[in-house]
């Protein structure tokens, strides 16, 4: 079984102190069966960026932590397949899913649709999204069933991997 990482569950692994849970159910888990998404990988740049106009220091910390993971393959970093960009597609185009998209250039928090292009890799791949986003990856599995959902920081399955039906 492959976990997909979340954003908000990577990003920790740059900072010197680490949440205890987070460590210990990595150590559990093992690298080998953990991977991320090249839409993570964007979205953190896209912090970087961000970073660069306030604390430059601070961006060129996050862009080499970045440059080390990759360097170092851990986790796996996850493309966007064929068959994840149609399910995308398909996200972009439901409308109970339409919120995880803003449009408006002036919104304050804009909406990138990331979590969506998470999901669709996850179910392209048959992986376990790893989050403590939960409500989200909810709303995203009452349309297309995720095949399991878990927040480590909590120890808590929200899917289970048993829990998802099989396709006919």
């Amino acid at each position: 079984m492959i976990y997909i990482l979340d954003t908000n569950i990577l990003s920790p692994f740059r900072k010197k102190k680490q949440r205890p849970a987070l460590v210990r159910w990595v150590s559990d888990v093992g690298w080998r069966d953990l991977a991320t998404t090249v839409v993570t990988i964007a979205e953190i740049q896209c912090g970087v960026e961000r970073a660069r106009k306030n604390d430059p220091a601070v961006a060129e910390e996050i862009d080499g932590w970045v440059d080390r993971m990759l360097a170092d393959g851990e986790p796996q970093i996850l493309p966007m397949s064929v068959y994840a960009s149609r399910l995308l597609g398909k996200m972009y185009e439901t409308p109970s899913l339409r919120h995880f998209i803003v449009t408006d250039p002036a919104a304050k928090d804009a909406a990138t649709g990331a979590d969506l292009a998470i999901a669709a890799i996850a179910v392209a791949e048959g992986g376990v999204v790893v989050t403590n986003n939960v409500g989200h990856f909810l709303q995203i599995h009452n349309e297309f069933p995720l095949s399991g959902l878990f927040d480590p920081l909590n120890d808590k399955w929200h899917v289970r991997p048993t829990d998802v039906p099989t396709p006919p």
